[in-house]
């Protein structure tokens, strides 16, 4: 799991300060530096060394505390920034304020997956028999943190192009009609999946189109 690690040092040139407010202290690590994506709950993970406690809330978005080791989970509000705020209280007795701006986006486009593969920028190899017992879903490179099975991931329908002809098709697997077709074709034919659609993790999260998945048949 992947995590946005909030540390908060305190400097020992204020450690007579009753209160110590300081901006731009703050070091974060994660793989995207200060953004959060709007609709799903992004992990967080929140550290103080040398304070006694401390309290972290985040205004007009959900910070919710997992445990006790510094776990987090962050649902981004409304806008394009957002603010967590830390208030803690120092071994010394001092107060430490911290804010820590995060940039909000909306989740990036998803990748057509069949049989959880897709070459993008190549075709997918596929004999007859694979394409029946093919199921196909999306997915999001580098978001480890999305729990796989989520529905959000599900196809609920999508479109199979030949020859420039499009077989809509129902749910997650290639329809009957569409492997009667898909049969009548010669090794070495591309066919185009696109136009899935799939789940949503809520109504913040509008969805992008997904990615197309391009299938040459293999031989037999």
């Amino acid at each position: 799991m992947k995590y946005f690690l909030i540390l908060l040092f305190s400097i020992s040139a204020f450690a007579q300060s009753d209160s110590i407010s300081r901006a731009n202290i703050s070091v974060v690590s994660a793989e995207r530096l200060n953004i959060v994506y709007r609709g799903i709950d992004n992990p967080i993970k929140i550290a103080v060394p040398g304070a006694v406690s401390f309290i972290a809330t985040a205004k007009d978005s959900a910070l919710v505390k997992i445990d006790n080791l510094g776990n987090y989970t962050l649902r981004a509000g409304s806008g394009s920034k957002m603010k967590i705020y830390i208030d803690a209280i120092m071994q010394d007795n001092s107060t430490l304020h911290e804010e820590k701006v995060f940039r909000i986006l909306g989740l990036p486009a998803p990748t057509g997956l069949i049989n959880g593969e897709n070459c993008e920028i190549c075709t997918v190899n596929l004999s007859k028999e694979e394409l029946a017992n093919a199921i196909i879903s999306v997915g999001i490179k580098d978001f480890s943190f999305i729990d796989r099975n989520s529905d959000f991931f599900v196809a609920r329908s999508f479109v199979i192009i030949i020859n420039e002809k499009e077989i809509p098709v129902e749910g997650n697997k290639i329809s009957i009609k569409a492997l009667k077709t898909i049969n009548k074709l010669k090794s070495g034919s591309i066919l185009i999946i696109d136009k899935i659609k799939y789940g949503k993790f809520s109504v913040e999260a509008i969805p992008k189109r997904a990615s197309p998945i391009v299938v040459e048949i293999s031989g037999e």
